[in-house]
């Protein structure tokens, strides 16, 4: 069996290993094993962009199902071969191309293997034994090998330059690797980008899996007379509730076969609720101004947005803001958001946040688990003086 290669010992080994791993798998999917399914070259590219990330932990068969395949998250693998059956596709299909005469003229510093029992795949140095002819022309390779030690990597350079005593490389490693430097750079820059990706996943995943899976539907509790200003809204809570595979009804409507327990909810107004905006752990609250009867009954009041922590402890001071939207969770029901916004196109962009991976709060879910009965957590979305949207999260404290 071939040891395992050696952890880098630099950044510039690492760099250079993940560029080596990024050629072969486009050379690997390039190739006419890989060309005819699609299934399979999506398989090998998330299992080996997933290990150079350093996230094998994550590649379980019901990890797998969920993330690649789009099950939903009462996936069984017991019951569902799917992820299995791929991967031994995939594991026919390397051995068929490493082994055929295609590839055996290929030049290539290592080789992509997914082991029987497991879904991390290993990137094995590859060496050649084919003789080059000293002070001949480089004779073409016929046949590599896995490398039996890693120890003493061997470079291009070195395998093929003819056996002349005393003779230099005419390229300066050194300046190679300069020339090197933009890829290396541009590939260190997608690495923490997809990094970044994988982490805001991961943590929407879970603030989504703890308050719908399991559950039988999702509630949207909102008055009556904001339903009409306030549907169109409420479209992201509609599409994320049916890809969990459970149904998004307004409060009052028919729930045949739901209990309420089973039932999470998101209640959504323009103003924060009596109930909730005399706890003195919120950070912020939305009221409407004073002079709201003189606002039209068919648009919704503006709010000013009250800071509940001033730093004297005297009585909040209002802030009108144009344009905001704020989710309150509270530790007593973190099954149950609290959803205001000042207009209807604020209500939509929190939610667009919470309910699109890429824009996902950072930091939500690890504040959410260290929640107790001392705070309350708030995300905070308003547009700015210059026109953009800025987001702040908040905690409060009893």
């Amino acid at each position: 069996m071939a040891a395992v290669p050696p952890l880098p010992k630099s950044f510039e080994d690492a760099a250079r290993h993940h560029l080596a791993v990024a050629e072969e798998l486009e050379r690997v999917c390039g190739s006419t094993h890989f060309r005819t399914s699609r299934r399979s070259c999506e398989f090998l590219r998330y299992i080996v962009t997933v290990t150079l990330d350093g996230r094998v932990d994550s590649l379980k068969e019901r990890s797998i199902g969920i993330d690649l395949f789009g099950r939903d998250t009462s996936y069984e693998p017991s019951s569902d071969a799917t992820v299995r059956v791929r991967a031994n596709e995939v594991r026919k299909r390397l051995t068929s191309y490493y082994t055929s005469s295609g590839a055996a003229t290929e030049l290539r510093t290592l080789r992509i293997d997914l082991p029987t029992g497991t879904y991390v795949p290993r990137f094995l140095p590859v060496t050649y034994d084919s003789p080059v002819r000293p002070g001949g022309p480089l004779v073409q390779p016929t046949q590599f090998v896995v490398a039996q030690s890693a120890a003493t990597p061997v470079r291009l350079l070195d395998r093929f330059a003819p056996a002349a005593p005393n003779v230099q490389p005419t390229v300066p490693p050194i300046r190679a690797l300069t020339l090197m430097r933009p890829a290396l750079l541009a590939l260190l820059v997608c690495i923490l980008l997809l990094r970044h990706q994988l982490e805001n996943r991961e943590e929407y995943l879970r603030f989504w899996d703890r308050l719908l899976a399991g559950r039988s539907a999702m509630v949207l509790s909102l008055a009556p007379q904001d339903r009409v200003s306030l549907a169109s809204s409420l479209y992201p809570l509609v599409w994320v509730a049916g890809r969990y595979g459970i149904d998004a009804a307004m409060q009052g409507d028919s729930l045949a076969g739901s209990k309420p327990e089973a039932a999470s909810s998101v209640q959504v107004s323009f103003v924060t609720p009596t109930e909730n905006a005399t706890d003195r752990r919120l950070r912020w609250v939305l009221a409407a101004p004073a002079d709201s009867s003189t606002t039209a009954r068919t648009q919704p009041p503006r709010a000013v947005l009250l800071d509940r922590k001033t730093a004297d402890g005297k009585s909040p001071g209002g802030i009108s803001i144009s344009s905001a939207a704020l989710l309150t969770i509270l530790p007593q029901d973190i099954s149950t958001l609290h959803v205001q916004g000042t207009d209807p196109e604020a209500i939509r962009r929190l939610l667009e946040d919470l309910t699109v991976e890429r824009n996902f709060p950072a930091g939500l879910v690890e504040n959410i688990e260290r929640l107790d009965s001392r705070h309350a957590l708030q995300v905070l979305i308003f547009r700015n003086t210059s026109g953009e949207w800025s987001r702040e999260i908040f905690w409060g404290d009893a």
